[in-house]
């Protein structure tokens, strides 16, 4: 399977290339295509990276092509990594909003070239954000069934994460489900947590410890964390964040490593590519990803975090959970619509 990653100039999209050979998720007889553009910054970083990884990995490499618009973009996975983010500098994006008008023409013409050039069978990762939007857009021009939002896949990892430190076991260990919004309306469903080993009336007690019901609203968390790290650092962001409780913290602590000037390279990428690799490797497995539902789960019609099982034919069903009535609302709360 060749794989094009656009936004290979980019922090995560040349963290997703390192990662990706690193691992050896692609034969030799495979191709990655880096993807950026004439006339940016880009188009002189792309041939030395391109150089760079074949000194690093050359035992291994793949073919390596360089892209410069998304009408050359020739790949049977594609993983949308470009344009801007939230990190604090002077000219950032603020917002969504902001993001969504920023990114949102680049994620496009990539579906619309896509949809146009291509074979049919291509498989998107959305990684740029706001993710819903680039979801949506691309559900646009292909078949949604093919278009993958990664904000709740790593959500969810990094919700697992802040469940396995609190508890003091591998990550490994611990099943749940972060589902809705990729931002202040993420649900951290608490019903699908299942930590191996804890499965005693002492450790169900044990998790539900973990919940915090008086923890502040995502959105007045967010703003707080925010204004720490401009007046204190991120040191005492993640002090304070280490307050609350797994959900919210999976949500503060990867704003507090952007604002941080670190951004989430390593972190994204790692977990990117080990999607990659499971739809590679050919089986069908469980996640949480952002799609275009069609009132499969809960009776929503939009874009949404939701229950899915992926391959590489992309998504093979909508998982039914029963979620509280709590949670359910919350997931329909968030729903970004079509």
């Amino acid at each position: 399977m060749d794989v094009a990653i656009v936004g290979a100039a980019g922090t995560i999209g040349r963290q997703i290339a390192i990662t990706l050979l690193r691992a050896r998720v692609l034969p030799p007889t495979a191709r990655l295509q880096l993807v950026g553009r004439r006339g940016g910054a880009s188009e002189g970083l792309l041939p030395g990276f391109a150089a760079d990884l074949a000194d690093a990995f050359a035992e291994d490499l793949p073919e390596i092509d360089l892209a410069w618009s998304p009408d050359e973009i020739l790949a049977d996975l594609v993983i949308i990594a470009a344009g801007a983010t939230v990190t604090g500098l002077p000219g950032a994006p603020r917002d969504r909003a902001a993001l969504a008008a920023a990114n949102l023409p680049l994620v496009e013409a990539c579906a619309r070239a896509i949809a146009r050039n291509g074979h049919g069978e291509e498989l998107l990762l959305v990684v740029t954000n706001p993710v819903e939007a680039g979801v949506a857009a691309c559900c646009r021009h292909l078949d949604r069934r093919r278009v993958i939002g990664m904000g709740g896949f790593l959500d969810t990892l990094r919700f697992r994460q802040e469940i396995a430190a609190e508890l003091g076991v591998r990550r490994q260990l611990v099943h749940g489900l972060v589902l809705g919004e990729h931002g202040p309306g993420l649900v951290p469903v608490w019903s699908t947590v299942r930590v191996y080993g804890f499965e005693s009336e002492d450790g169900a007690a044990r998790i539900a410890a973990l919940r915090r019901p008086h923890d502040p609203a995502p959105a007045a968390a967010l703003a707080e964390i925010g204004a720490i790290v401009a007046r204190e650092g991120a040191v005492a962001a993640y002090r304070r964040a280490d307050a609350w409780g797994a959900g919210l913290r999976a949500l503060v602590k990867p704003l507090v490593t952007q604002l941080s000037g670190a951004r989430t390279p390593v972190g994204s990428a790692e977990m990117i590519v080990r999607l990659v690799a499971s739809m590679l490797a050919g089986g069908q497995f469980p996640a949480a990803a952002q799609v275009m539902l069609a009132g499969e789960f809960l009776g929503i019609h939009g874009v949404c975090g939701a229950p899915v099982v992926i391959s590489n034919r992309g998504i093979e069903r909508i998982d039914a959970l029963d979620l509280d009535p709590t949670e359910a609302e919350a997931v329909r709360a968030s729903v970004v619509r079509s």
